[in-house]
């Protein structure tokens, strides 16, 4: 048997394995308002592939609507969702499988028309793409503190995504700063809007190579908290990683 040619086959083989990692962020559509009174909103989704995670973020500065998600079949509601800060404030997460890269544009059909509305719609690829890609949910959080802070997670598995669905009632900052023990540092995606009494979006997320603890989660906003905040902390699982086992005689 040729030693040297074996090693090489060899390296070839593990050379051409796929490398699978954690779940990315692609895109989002920002936070989009409308004034009180506000009406049913259909979400012009962003550019997406089969198989990526859709996100719907919404928030009403209310206490009493509810919502369902028509015109678009396949979206649910995250575990914990809605979620309400007193009468000031509810939140909710939506999420669906994308299908296609062509999924139909949902309609945010609420129940009341009073109070503004708040949207953002966010786009991750490459998490597992069977049953709930969320292998693990925090207990969903509201409050007035700065920096909001988050009750950890503990991850099951090599390379999960940490995210971050955060929104906030005011505009009043530039950026959001998004910690905790590990991952120690999280990739924030700020976006503001002045409709109505205005709004804020700072979802954050970032890879835990390992499984295990996140420990607290800690969003600091450079001015002052925004007024209030509603905030969910998730693990995106990745597919199985794929090895090629190699027989030599």
């Amino acid at each position: 048997m040729n030693t040297r040619l074996t090693k090489a086959v060899l390296v070839a083989l593990l050379l051409a394995s796929p490398s699978w990692g954690a779940a990315t962020y692609v895109t989002q559509t920002g936070i989009i308002g409308d004034a009180d009174p506000h009406a049913d909103t259909t979400v012009t989704l962003p550019a997406h592939l089969a198989n990526d995670i859709l996100y719907l973020s919404i928030m009403v500065r209310d206490a009493d609507d509810t919502i369902t998600i028509d015109t678009a079949t396949g979206w649910a509601q995250v575990t914990g969702s809605p979620f309400t800060r007193g009468t000031s404030a509810r939140y909710w997460v939506w999420w669906k499988r994308a299908a296609s890269s062509s999924e139909t544009n949902p309609l945010i059909n609420y129940s009341g028309t009073t109070a503004d509305s708040y949207y953002n719609c966010l786009v991750y690829r490459g998490a597992i793409t069977t049953e709930t890609p969320h292998e693990v949910l925090g207990t969903p959080a509201t409050g007035t503190a700065d920096p909001t802070s988050l009750t950890g997670i503990t991850s099951l598995t090599a390379n999960s995504l940490i995210v971050i669905s955060l929104i906030g009632e005011d505009n009043n900052n530039a950026s959001c700063t998004a910690t905790g023990t590990d991952p120690s540092a999280y990739t924030e995606h700020y976006d503001e809007t002045v409709t109505g009494a205005d709004a804020v979006s700072c979802w954050s997320e970032f890879e835990r190579t390992t499984a295990g603890a996140t420990g607290t989660v800690s969003i600091d906003w450079d001015v002052a908290v925004p007024v209030g905040w509603g905030a969910i902390l998730m693990a995106l699982k990745p597919p199985a990683q794929k090895h090629q086992a190699v027989i030599i005689d």
